[in-house]
């Protein structure tokens, strides 16, 4: 097993203080490093102690939310490793706000320029290589035991799995935001069904 690496409370804060402005609609270049320090209840000084700019927090937030989830997917081999049984957990993790950056994420991404993506791209390459290895090495796990149970066609390829289900949930995590900016009664139970269905719908034989 990878040893994760351990974050001080105060880098925690901070990765939690720029999701949860990316949430509120904040695009990064439009977030300044006293929006993050005061996000995440901290002064701007102390920030510097621990990261040496804004592109440096969003680059070690994003390997902290890789490590967070391969962290999550570790716990769910050695539970029911059925895609119907994890795909359930995550969607009610994601519910309750656990995933925070699987919705922040894409926002704060939306304005970054190719050179901003490239300088990001730059940095922390090999920790954030070595947990995504880890997290498709989890991922062909879920899904060789679901071809093995008849939830997935074996004919069908890990990456076209992957995207199927990737597709389905940006569906889904565009209804919680509908539902929290535009107030509309959605049923959360009915989009759960709806996005599993079409997952199961596109993997099945």
């Amino acid at each position: 097993m990878m040893q994760s690496k351990t974050y001080s409370p105060k880098e925690i804060a901070a990765f939690r203080g720029l999701l949860q402005l990316a949430v509120g609609g904040n695009c990064f270049s439009n977030i300044k490093v006293q929006d993050i320090a005061t996000a995440a209840g901290i002064g701007k000084g102390t920030l510097y102690e621990y990261f040496s700019s804004k592109e440096d927090i969003l680059s070690c937030t994003m390997l902290y939310t890789l490590q967070q989830f391969a962290d999550w997917m570790e716990q769910q081999i050695t539970r029911d490793v059925s895609l119907h049984a994890v795909l359930a957990r995550f969607l009610d993790a994601l519910e309750k706000e656990c995933f925070l950056p699987f919705r922040a994420l894409p926002v704060l991404g939306t304005f970054l320029s190719y050179e901003q993506r490239a300088q990001l791209g730059m940095r922390n390459r090999e920790q954030a290589q070595a947990i995504i290895d880890r997290m498709r090495g989890y991922e062909r796990h879920v899904f060789a035991n679901s071809r093995k149970n008849g939830e997935i066609d074996p004919a069908l390829s890990d990456r076209f799995c992957e995207y199927a289900i990737l597709s389905a949930l940006g569906g889904y995590v565009s209804m919680l935001e509908k539902r929290v900016c535009c107030r509309e009664e959605i049923s959360l139970d009915s989009c759960k069904d709806m996005v599993q269905q079409l997952i199961f719908r596109s993997l099945r034989p």
